[in-house]
């Protein structure tokens, strides 16, 4: 049985994250260097988790890891993707979302972040 999180939870965390995450300099500096459009970003995030949190099979994941890729053509330092990591976790935390769901994210979103290090 795969278990979900709907798209209006989904939406919550991502502006939940992102209000934290902007308040971290060196996020702040990078987006600013990289000229990101935030509220572009913050839309494919909301796709991206939404689909990380509805798709099971292993084919899935291998076109996640691929978008991943595609997306970041950057290698990320351990201690900056940490620092994303526990802002995520953070964010789930504070919001009220089943154990299991959280638990099934952080899994995908940990074994992706792997990619990008």
């Amino acid at each position: 049985m795969s278990i979900t999180l709907g798209q209006e939870k989904v939406d919550e965390l991502v502006e939940r994250f992102y209000e934290k995450l902007l308040k971290n300099s060196y996020y702040i500096s990078m987006f600013e260097q990289r000229n990101v459009d935030i509220e572009l970003l913050k839309s494919r995030q909301r796709t991206f988790i939404y689909r990380l949190v509805t798709e099971d099979s292993s084919q899935d994941q291998e076109n996640h890891v691929s978008k991943v890729k595609e997306r970041h053509s950057f290698q990320m330092a351990p201690e900056r993707a940490e620092i994303w990591m526990s802002t995520m976790k953070e964010t789930m935390d504070e919001m009220t979302l089943d154990d299991t769901i959280k638990e099934n994210l952080v899994g995908k979103i940990e074994f992706l972040m792997t990619k990008l290090i």
